[in-house]
């Protein structure tokens, strides 16, 4: 069985974010907007908990990794 699911650690776009908010708004549960939206209901939960304990749905947090340690105006030679 094929699985239509995004890889891990793929950004979800801000069309299936509202859509799933939506979907929560009608009074839709978890796995059955899952199941509607080929997601898993574990990223649809984390989403509407986000939601409610921020406020708002959107990414706000930094990337990770180490910054870059040279400026873009700086010559190496």
């Amino acid at each position: 069985m094929l699985s239509a699911m995004a890889p891990h650690g793929r950004e979800m776009s801000q069309g299936l974010r509202k859509k799933i908010i939506n979907l929560h708004k009608k009074g839709e549960g978890y796995r059955k907007i899952s199941k509607a939206l080929l997601i898993s209901h574990n990223t649809v939960a984390k989403l509407i908990q986000k939601l409610n304990k921020a406020g708002t749905a959107t990414i706000s947090q930094r990337r990770p990794g180490s910054p870059r340690k040279l400026t873009l105006n700086r010559n190496i030679f």
